[in-house]
């Protein structure tokens, strides 16, 4: 089974080993297939090709919607610091004596992420 493809509402552990065989195993091919060549699978008719497709694209929007959040929320990590609201710097901490890592910083309450 494609866990990829059950991540599509409406596909579960069968419809997702057809799709498999007809050779569709990412939700992109989903989105990019027409009702037709999915209602030539097994079990799936015009409709439900049509309302699969629909909801692979609503799961590919959602996700994008999700990672622009988590990127901007990053953003403001590398410059405000998520503690006490302080200016991240970047910075160089000594770990040992060959081992050195890069991090953001609070200037304020030393704070820091890994980059």
């Amino acid at each position: 089974m494609s866990d990829e493809l059950a991540r599509v509402k409406g596909i579960g552990p069968i419809t997702a080993e057809r799709f498999a065989k007809a050779g569709i195993t990412t939700v992109e091919e989903i989105v990019s297939a027409r009702p037709r060549e999915l209602a030539q699978i097994k079990g799936i008719g015009i409709t439900s090709a049509q309302n699969l497709i629909q909801n692979a694209q609503e799961l590919l929007n959602a996700e994008k919607g999700i990672e622009e959040v988590l990127d901007s929320i990053k953003d403001e990590f590398i410059e405000t610091c998520p503690k006490c609201g302080g200016e991240m710097k970047e910075r160089h901490i000594i770990l040992g004596p060959n081992n050195r890592v890069s991090v953001n910083q609070c200037s304020v309450c030393r704070f820091y992420l890994p980059k």
